[in-house]
């Protein structure tokens, strides 16, 4: 299987709007024409059957119609006549479902559930909407109902998977995105959005460390991996060097910023890194492979097979899991040199592995692929004859025996926070992604296990989701999928005509997908070509007019050219399908405050202040609070705002969550 370009991932997508929490629009749909021809009852009280059927027909042909502002008044006429029909409250509240007024809808669904708590689909509308009302509580016990009652419903997987979230709680959420993938009968459709879907979780989970541990190494390793997924070497370094002066002897930092200073080129730097991780873990097998790497990048092919044969040495296990090197560009003649001088070394593990890769990168892949078969035969004769005897009461764990860790880690009573957090990294570094989750997502406790738990968890999702992207390309290289999932990679990389490209032959398998559209259209919106954008998004609109993120994206592009007036009816739209998009009422809040709409701009700031990042929105506050005469609040509001600028983390957070600056820098 080929592997996916790991640092290339597109990794956050979880924070921009659109891929959670988006309105079910088809299950609502369904239920509407399921419910419009349903009879009602007879009428209790002295009103007659005719007296209720001829308002419940009429609002009937509302709900066929569209006409849904009809169709409320003529079922509360029904319900003023016989207020416990069920089939009327389920109507009117449908029809309020579809007027996007949730707060309405679940009033009279949910009672209507409490006659008829058996309707599978009712249960998991009423769901959705109180996680869009942000009332995940309230939405959970009608959810777990909904599974109870029809297990293969997809939609309420998925919003399960939104209430496992809004409880931070991360695995709960995979075992539903897992399920929700096994009902779909379209496997390269299910590997693109579980693939989507662990990255969302890494994202999300980078995060929330970034922020939850801004004084701790872990905060700024979180935030360092994510800039060095970007190919921002030198920006990553520095938040590494942040990580090392908190913690100079946090296991796997010194590599991490070696690899960085690789990378850059700056290699007796990268040299001393590595050795000094060395020094803290002679058995450290990155830290060695980031010396073969950076001793063939100077041509010295016996000193990397040297480096390399340590590996085997210490771990053979390792190498199994990881057969690949790391490897920057070597240029063909350094490559053929170091080929040269290996070639007559005496026979070994080491020497066919470093073969192999030196052979792919001057393209003579059949010597590499021989190569290659030579290294995974040595694999085998290291398995048949591994079982020898181990010495009493050794740590295999830090003898690095990752298997025989795990073993003896089971049997450990009782099994606390560190043993599972220990079990997680072995499980990680024999790429054994599903269990490491299963075990790092039990770690509870003191900060210090959370917040490396939690990073190990980053990058066990980041692992997951590249092998859900392997296997789409490899399963299906011509999907349109796997040309949207390149397409997102090559924008990662800004490159640019490789992106168009990729989209273009998506669509011309999926002329009508919304979704490329709208995913074309943020690519030219993030790179100023705002015609384009707004071609691309219009559509995306014209396809699905309930796509939520293609509104927000319109309303951004409508803010940022300063066509504030135009903007608002779009975010309000967006808002109106999805009331918990904060990062909509932020950009609401900025053409409020444009157009002198001070009051109006409070409430939809106050509800975007905590995705400010920047500094802009918690300043707008200040503005308005001040127009408003809440001089309070206003100064709280400014120095929020101050406080964000002087903090780097928080910005170097936003230029990597994507945040649009709409608003040029007011101080």
């Amino acid at each position: 299987m080929t592997s996916f370009p790991f640092r290339f991932l597109p990794s956050l997508f979880a924070f921009r709007p659109g891929h959670l929490g988006h309105p079910h629009v088809k299950a609502v749909a369904l239920l509407l024409l399921a419910f419009s021809l349903l009879k009602p009852g007879l009428a209790t009280g002295q009103s007659s059957e005719q007296d209720i059927e001829t308002p419940f027909r009429a609002g009937q042909a509302a709900l066929r119609q569209g006409d849904f502002l009809r169709a409320t008044e003529q079922f509360k006429k029904v319900l003023a006549l016989d207020p416990n029909l069920v089939e009327a409250q389920v109507n009117l509240g449908l029809a309020y479902q579809s007027l996007l007024d949730y707060d309405a809808a679940v009033g009279y669904l949910a009672h209507a559930l409490v006659e008829r708590p058996n309707l599978a689909s009712l249960n998991v509308i009423v769901g959705m909407d109180y996680l869009k009302l942000g009332l995940p509580e309230k939405a959970a016990p009608y959810l777990r109902r909904a599974l109870e009652l029809d297990p293969s419903s997809p939609d309420a997987h998925e919003a399960m998977a939104v209430y496992h979230l809004t409880q931070e709680n991360f695995q709960g959420a995979v075992e539903q995105y897992r399920k929700v993938a096994a009902l779909n009968s379209d496997k390269a459709e299910a590997l693109f959005t579980v693939g989507h879907q662990y990255l969302d979780l890494a994202a999300r989970l980078a995060y929330r460390g970034a922020r939850l541990y801004p004084d701790s190494p872990w905060g700024h390793r979180f935030l360092g991996d994510m800039l060095s997924e970007r190919d921002r070497w030198e920006d990553a370094a520095l938040e590494y060097n942040k990580a090392l002066a908190i913690e100079p002897r946090q296991a796997g930092l010194h590599t991490l910023l070696g690899e960085a200073y690789l990378h850059t080129g700056k290699l007796e730097d990268a040299e001393t890194e590595f050795r000094h991780e060395l020094q803290l873990d002679p058995r450290y097998e990155r830290a060695w492979l980031g010396l073969v790497d950076l001793q063939l990048a100077k041509g010295q092919a016996l000193e990397a097979l040297g480096s390399a044969a340590t590996v085997w040495k210490n771990s053979p296990e390792y190498l199994k899991a990881h057969p690949e090197l790391p490897s920057i560009e070597l240029t063909k003649e350094v490559a053929q040199a170091c080929i040269s001088r290996l070639l007559d070394q005496p026979e070994g593990p080491a020497k066919h592995l470093l073969l192999s890769a030196l052979y792919a990168s001057v393209n003579e892949n059949d010597r590499s692929d021989g190569e290659s078969q030579s290294f995974q035969n040595d694999l085998l004769k290291w398995q048949q004859t591994s079982r020898v005897p181990s010495p009493a009461h050794a740590d295999f764990c830090k003898l690095h025996l990752y298997a025989r860790c795990i073993t003896s880690l089971q049997q450990a009573k009782p099994l606390t926070n560190s043993v599972y957090l220990l079990l997680g990294k072995s499980y990680f570094t024999l790429q054994q992604y599903e269990r490491a989750a299963e075990m790092l997502a039990r770690v509870h406790g003191d900060k210090n296990a959370n917040s490396e738990a939690s990073y190990w968890l980053e990058r066990t999702y980041q692992a997951l989701g590249a092998e859900a992207y392997a296997q789409l390309e490899n399963s299906f290289p011509g999907s349109w999928r796997t040309h949207q999932l390149r397409a997102e990679g090559f924008a990662l990389r800004r490159d640019h005509d490789d992106v168009i490209q990729e989209y273009e032959a998506a669509l011309h398998l999926r002329p009508n997908e919304a979704e490329l559209h709208e995913a074309m259209g943020e690519f030219y919106l993030d790179n100023r070509a705002d015609e384009d954008a707004r071609s691309e998004l219009e559509k995306a609109e014209a396809l699905d007019p309930s796509r939520t993120k293609t509104l927000y994206l319109l309303g951004r592009l409508d803010v940022l050219d300063n066509e504030n007036e135009k903007a608002v009816p779009v975010l309000e739209r967006a808002l109106q399908l999805q009331p918990n998009l904060n990062e909509a009422s932020g950009l609401l809040g900025t053409a409020y405050i444009r157009m002198g709409k001070f009051a109006e701009a409070i409430p939809r700031l106050e509800k975007a202040a905590p995705l400010d990042h920047i500094g802009n929105i918690h300043f707008q506050l200040y503005q308005a609070y001040r127009k408003v005469g809440e001089a309070g609040l206003a100064q709280k509001a400014l120095a929020r705002s101050q406080d964000i600028r002087r903090s780097s983390l928080e910005h170097d957070q936003a230029l990597i969550m994507g945040s649009p600056q709409v608003e040029p820098d007011p101080q």
